[in-house]
């Protein structure tokens, strides 16, 4: 091989392990996945370790790369409108289901709200996510609850 032939390739690796990192480096538009990690993260609001994913929940804040994350959707709720209150914008919101522990989008989930003595939750709200209208309807109906949108749920934590 000569000498130019062995430069030219030598570049050419250079030259796309420039590019590979510059690609896989994180983009400034793109949200960080929800990631928590269950006997370890505090909720953002009360401290408490989060031990039980059915009751967590999570909000990523417009220009923040960390997400806050919650251990009861009450708590989750009235940082929400507390954060909005004072200005910050909601990039992502997500809660997971209280059957499958799936994660969905806040927005577009229903909320079971009922006593606490029939429906446990970490800190006592008494509200738990599913993903069904029917889901939601057949569980308030057992635990003598309501079903809420996303936004009656939050006007009830102001």
């Amino acid at each position: 091989m000569r000498r130019r032939d062995f430069l030219i390739a030598v570049g050419a690796v250079a030259v796309m392990g420039v590019a590979a990192a510059v690609a896989l480096q994180p983009r400034s538009s793109e949200v960080p996945r929800l990631q928590i990690r269950l006997g370890e993260d505090k909720c953002s609001r009360c401290g408490m370790i989060i031990s039980r994913l059915e009751f967590a929940a999570g909000l990523l804040i417009q220009g923040e790369r960390r997400w806050r994350v919650y251990d009861d959707i009450g708590c989750f709720a009235y940082d929400y409108n507390e954060l909005t209150s004072s200005g910050k914008v909601v990039a992502d919101a997500k809660v997971f289901d209280y059957h499958s522990k799936e994660e969905l989008d806040a927005k577009t989930a229903y909320y079971v709200m009922a006593d606490p003595r029939n429906l446990w939750t970490p800190m006592s709200y008494g509200v738990v996510v599913v993903k069904s209208r029917r889901e939601a309807e057949e569980l308030a109906g057992r635990v003598g609850g309501e079903v809420r949108d996303f936004w009656s749920l939050l006007s009830r934590f102001k």
